[in-house]
């Protein structure tokens, strides 16, 4: 077949051409039929169909919730990402298979250029969609391979009826995630857990209680084991100390995934006295680049808060900046010191305001946003967070998130001065408050707390928080985060 002078071969111009191509990638096999090959066109416009119609099939016969328990295992995100870039190979195949049907078959000069970049663009724009679905696969495998440990299992869940629809951690009424923070700065001594907060999920409706312990806590018991039998006299810290401490003695709890914080878990299952399924631990400091990648999150600022505003030693100088009394979006710099600020916050202020950016994070990180911001959010989460919640466990914890996003309550209680005094804590009452903390939410609204004064604890090493005008709260019963919060 010769190219003629005006670029077209046995009479079809090469514009011609291009258009039939352009609709061959929407309409697979039409160039084929175009240009006789009717058998052709059949099996390729079949094998099309049939790739439309599981798609579509699956998407309307699977539910969200068990599109999301499938996205959280790394084996089937493996075959996403072969499928998809054999599904972009295939259509790239196609357009450039349906002008070689039409022709012409050669051309030259400008003419030339012009067929080669209008074939570029096509198959860039045809493989696009599919590129960018294993893109996404491959950056949510990477994530789920370096965050969560490998529990042997093949990423199958374990102990759930392997369905959306059923009961998540079925036999189990609730899951326990104790949620550690660590607060590294120049006014801080090593890795402390200045956060901790057990949350508490009720696997039937998705309600959340937070349990919040100070960080300065004292007299902390240990459970028996090697903790106790390393301190028999007593633990000699803080409890935000306890990371640190077994971190620096190498042999103890060898073998756990992070010593430290499989340290405070055990420690704070025997506070509580429930069992504390897994931990999530995160470094506020990075913390700020999670925020940013999320895009900001919106809270209730109640009271002038300084940025900075003490030096290493716990000196008073003059606040960087202040964040300003009332609602807003905050970045990660401003939520990063929306959580930890405290030149005239009591440490109890401070637990209050952490504990309403947690409730505010998971209420505004609907799908839309993490889908928009995916990479940002996986790179920040990969470089500050670390946990012992297995592969095998995230379906059911998909469909735990699920229900948590739909209309469940989030309630909390700290235990903090009067309700319990830091420097000499009644354990007892603490196990007891717990106990009633996760009974369901009663259908009244929720206490509101009562304005109290708080209790000095005994000098340590961490500096002691100043006098301020603003007063913690605590009451004996769970309270409404939302309410509390200043949202509602």
């Amino acid at each position: 077949m010769h190219a003629h002078p005006s670029g077209t071969s046995a009479g079809r111009p090469v514009g011609r051409s291009l258009a039939i191509t352009a609709a061959s990638a929407v309409l697979p096999g039409l160039a084929h039929w175009v240009a006789g090959r009717h058998r052709s066109a059949m099996v390729i416009g079949s094998l099309a169909l049939i790739l439309v119609g599981s798609l579509v099939g699956l998407a309307m016969t699977t539910s969200r919730t068990e599109l999301l328990r499938l996205a959280v295992r790394p084996g089937w995100l493996a075959g996403l990402i072969g499928g998809s870039l054999v599904v972009a190979l295939a259509w790239v195949v196609l357009v450039t298979g349906s002008y070689r049907v039409l022709g012409p078959v050669r051309t030259s000069g400008a003419t030339h250029a012009g067929v080669v970049l209008g074939l570029t663009l096509l198959s860039l724009l045809v493989a696009a969609p599919p590129v960018a679905v294993a893109r996404y696969a491959y950056l949510q495998r990477d994530l789920i391979t370096n965050l969560f440990p490998d529990d042997g299992t093949g990423g199958l869940a374990v102990g759930s009826d392997g369905s959306a629809s059923g009961n998540p951690f079925a036999g189990k009424d609730r899951v326990t995630v104790l949620l550690l923070a660590s607060d590294a700065g120049p006014d801080r001594t090593g890795a402390r857990t200045d956060s901790m907060v057990a949350a508490s999920i009720d696997t039937h409706t998705g309600d959340v209680v937070l349990l919040s312990l100070p960080r300065n806590l004292q007299e902390v018991p240990l459970p028996p084991g090697p903790l106790r039998e390393e301190w028999p006299n007593g633990f000699p810290d803080l409890l935000n100390g306890v990371y640190e401490l077994v971190t620096e003695r190498p042999n103890l709890l060898a073998g756990a995934h992070d010593r430290g914080a499989e340290a405070i878990k055990q420690v704070v299952a025997y506070i509580l006295g429930i069992p504390i399924d897994y931990y999530a631990m995160v470094d506020l400091a990075g913390f700020e680049k999670f925020v940013n990648a999320l895009g900001g999150v919106t809270v209730t600022v109640t009271e002038r808060l300084p940025i900075g505003g003490l030096t290493a030693s716990g000196a008073r100088v003059p606040p960087i900046d202040y964040l300003e009394p009332g609602t807003r979006r905050l970045n990660g710099y401003q939520a990063l010191w929306y959580a930890r600020s405290r030149r005239d916050s009591t440490d109890y202020d401070r637990m209050l305001r952490q504990r309403c950016l947690i409730g505010a994070t998971v209420r505004q990180a609907d799908p839309i946003t993490v889908l928009r911001r995916f990479q940002e959010l996986t790179s920040a989460t990969k470089k500050l967070a670390s946990t012992d919640i297995p592969r095998s466990v995230l379906p059911d914890l998909v469909t735990l998130g699920e229900r948590m996003h739909q209309g469940s309550k989030i309630r909390s209680i700290a235990f903090v001065p009067p309700l319990i005094v830091t420097g000499n804590p009644n354990y007892a009452k603490i196990r007891l408050l717990t106990r009633r903390a996760l009974k369901p939410a009663p259908a009244t609204a929720s206490s509101t707390p009562t304005p109290t004064a708080s209790a000095s604890p005994r000098p340590t090493r961490s500096p002691a928080p100043r006098p301020t005008t603003t007063t913690p709260r605590a009451t004996s019963a769970p309270v409404d985060v939302d309410s509390s919060c200043g949202i509602g």
